[in-house]
C-alpha cells in the first residue's frame, strides 16, 4: 500500500531530477551474496591473526555493534596470506531481545588505502552489520548511513558503489565523507586514518522514506513553493537528514525543509570534508555520487521521525550586546558603539579571566548571536542557544563575521572551552532525556539509533581523547550495558553541522528553525512512534498540481 500510495509522487517529481521516491529508484540491480568461509578455516584465520605478527600486519579491524561474526575471505596476495580480522560486539535498540527492533553500527579503521582492500572492508562491513534483510511483502524498507573519512575520499565513488550493490536495492542507503567517523563504539577522529562506518536497520512497516537531491544546476524552488509541501508528506512536523557540501545551496534548502511542515520541520545532519584542492563527490544516495555543490537527503513520514539535540563547544564570555548597526557578515555598531571598539575593551578589560585569555591565545574569540526567537522576556538568552560564529577580519569600524548577522541581533562573545563543551552536552542530553519522560513513552516513541554530527575541532583535539561525544549521544539510545554491549549509535566529523538549537523533534512539540552550526555535537535520534495513535499523518496522495516553481 505504500507504494501505491508513493508511486503518483514519483510520475510527478521524477522528471525534474530533484526527487526520488523509493517506487522510483532503479530496481534492476541486486547484491551480490558472499560466500562465508567454512568453521575450520575461521579458526585458522583467528590462529593466525593471535600468533602471526607477519600475518597480521595488513588486518584491517572492523569494530561491529551486530551479532554474528563476519566470514571473512583469506586470499593469497603476493605468495603472503592477508586477512581482514573482525571484532564484534552485539547491541540491539534498548537491548531488545527481538531483532525487529535492532538497528546496528560498525566501523573499519586502519584498514589499507588501496582501493582494492578498500573495497573488500566495504563489502565486508556491508555483509556482517545488517541483522536482517527487511521484509518487503510486508511493507518494510532498510536505511543505511556510510560515512567515510577524508583518506578514503579517492575512493568513494567506488565505495558507495560495492555498498549498495551488497546492502540491496530494498535498502535506501546515503553516504558522506567526514573528517573522521563514528561506528561500532569509536571515534576515529583523525580525518588522516583511512576509515569508514555504517549505521544501518530495518524501519517499521508503517514507516515511509523519500530521498532528494539538490544542487548548483538543480536548484531548490522557493521556501513558499507548495512543492515543498508535498516532500512534508502533509506532516505536522516532518524529520530529515541532510548532507551537504560547502559549494550547495544549502540555506535555500534549509529554508524550504523549515517550510514543509505545518509547525516546522526537524533536520540534522552536516557538511561533508572534501580534500582540499580536489573536486572530486562528497555525497551519494545509494550507488551514485554527485558532483561538487549537491546536497542529497531522506525524508520520514508515517511512525518514524527524528529528535535531535545540539550540543555548544564554547561559552561566553562578557556581557551580551545588541547590534546596532550591521550589513551582510559584517558587524558595524555594537550598543551604538564602533564594534571594533567594543571588541578591544573585551580582550584588553577586565571581563576576561586569566583562563579567558589563555583560551582565546590559544583558539580564538568568537560571536555567538541568539537564535532568533529564543530570547527570554527580559531579553537575555539561554546559555545554549547561540550560534557561534568566526571572527575572520575587519572592515573599520567593524568585523566580519562567518555569517549573516541583522540589526537587533543580540551578540556575546564566545571561547572554546572544554569543560563547557562537557557540561554542555551532558547537560543537553539530561534534557532530552527529561522531556522525553515527561512526554510519556507513546508520544517521545521507541528509539532505535542515533546520528552523531560533530565539528571536526571536537573530538580528541578539544577533549585530549576520543569518544567523550559518543559515551554521552549513546545514553539516547539505551547506553552501553553490563555486558560492554555498544548501542548502535553511526555518525561523522563535519565541516559544519546542520540543526535546530537545543532540543527539538516529533513527541516533543514544534520543529525549530534550522541552522549551520559550528564547535557543536548534534545528535539525530531515529524514534518508531507506531505505539502514537495517529502517527501516520500522511495517507492517500498529495494533492500538488503547480510544479512549475521546481524549474
Amino acid at each position: 500500500n505504500l507504494e501505491k500510495q508513493r508511486a503518483p509522487a514519483a510520475s510527478r517529481f521524477g522528471r525534474h531530477q530533484h526527487y526520488y521516491p523509493l517506487a522510483s529508484l532503479d530496481q534492476a540491480r541486486r547484491p551480490h551474496n558472499i560466500l562465508g568461509m567454512v568453521t575450520h578455516a575461521f579458526i585458522i584465520l583467528v590462529l593466525i591473526t593471535a600468533f602471526s605478527p607477519e600475518a597480521s600486519s595488513f588486518s584491517t579491524r572492523i569494530r561491529s555493534s551486530c551479532s554474528q561474526i563476519s566470514a571473512n575471505k583469506l586470499r593469497a596476495q603476493g605468495g603472503q596470506g592477508r586477512q581482514l580480522t573482525t571484532t564484534t560486539t552485539t547491541t540491539t535498540a534498548l537491548k531488545a531481545s527481538s531483532n525487529e527492533n535492532t538497528w546496528r553500527s560498525a566501523i573499519i579503521k586502519n584498514a589499507p588505502d588501496n582501493e582494492p582492500d578498500a573495497l573488500e572492508a566495504i563489502q565486508d562491513i556491508c555483509t556482517s552489520t545488517p541483522c536482517r534483510s527487511p521484509n518487503t511483502s510486508k511493507g518494510e524498507q532498510g536505511l543505511a548511513f556510510l560515512f567515510v573519512s577524508q583518506k578514503y575520499s579517492d575512493h568513494f565513488e567506488s565505495m558507495v558503489k560495492v555498498a549498495h550493490q551488497t546492502l540491496g536495492d530494498d535498502t535506501t542507503l546515503l553516504s558522506i565523507v567526514g573528517g573522521g567517523v563514528v561506528g561500532g563504539g569509536i571515534e576515529s577522529d583523525d580525518p588522516r586514518v583511512p576509515a569508514a562506518s555504517l549505521l544501518c536497520g530495518v524501519l517499521p512497516p508503517s514507516a515511509g522514506i523519500e530521498v532528494f537531491m539538490f544542487g548548483t544546476d538543480e536548484l531548490p524552488p522557493p521556501a513558499a513553493s507548495e512543492a515543498w509541501k508535498a516532500i512534508g508528506r502533509g506532516q505536522d512536523v516532518p524529520s530529515y537528514v541532510l548532507f551537504a557540501d560547502g559549494f550547495a545551496p544549502i540555506q535555500q534548502v534549509l529554508d524550504g525543509l523549515d517550510a514543509s511542515g505545518a509547525n516546522g520541520a526537524v533536520v540534522a545532519g552536516g557538511l561533508s570534508c572534501p580534500t582540499f584542492g580536489v573536486e572530486s563527490p562528497t555525497v551519494a544516495i545509494n550507488g551514485k555520487a554527485y558532483p561538487r555543490g549537491a546536497a542529497v537527503g531522506v525524508g520520514f513520514s508515517g511512525v518514524v521521525g527524528l529528535q535531535t539535540v545540539v550540543a555548544q563547544g564554547c561559552r561566553p564570555v562578557g556581557p551580551a550586546f545588541s547590534v546596532t548597526e550591521a550589513s551582510e557578515n559584517v558587524i558595524e555598531e555594537l550598543d551604538n558603539k564602533p564594534a571594533v571598539e567594543i571588541l578591544s575593551t573585551i580582550t584588553e578589560g577586565d571581563y576576561l579571566t586569566d583562563e579567558d585569555k589563555r583560551l582565546v591565545e590559544s583558539g580564538g574569540l568568537l560571536c555567538g548571536l541568539a537564535a532568533r526567537g529564543d530570547e527570554t522576556g527580559d531579553g537575555t538568552v539561554p546559555k545554549g542557544d547561540y550560534l557561534v560564529r568566526q571572527i575572520f577580519g575587519f572592515r573599520v569600524p567593524g568585523f566580519m563575521i562567518g555569517g549573516e548577522v541583522r540589526k537587533g541581533d543580540i551578540l556575546r562573545f564566545h571561547v572554546r572551552d572544554k569543560g563547557a563543551a562537557l557540561d554542555d552536552i551532558r547537560t543537553m542530553i539530561g534534557k532530552a532525556k527529561t522531556e522525553r519522560s515527561f512526554a510519556g513513552s507513546q508520544k517521545a516513541g521507541v528509539p532505535l539509533a542515533a546520528m552523531q554530527v560533530s565539528c571536526v575541532a571536537r573530538g580528541r583535539p578539544l577533549f585530549g581523547s576520543s569518544g567523550v561525544d559518543l559515551a554521552n549521544v549513546g545514553e539516547l539510545v539505551g547506553g552501553e550495558d553490563d555486558d560492554g554491549e555498544q548501542p548502535a549509535v553511526g555518525g561523522f566529523f563535519a565541516n559544519g553541522e546542520i540543526g535546530p538549537v537545543g532540543v527539538a523533534g516529533v513527541g516533543l512539540g514544534s520543529g525549530k528553525q534550522t541552522h549551520i552550526h559550528a564547535f557543536t555535537t548534534i545528535a539525530a535520534t531515529i524514534c518508531d512512534f507506531s505505539s502514537l495513535e495517529g502517527a501516520v499523518a500522511s495517507e492517500g496522495e498529495q494533492d500538488v498540481e503547480d510544479i512549475s516553481a521546481w524549474g
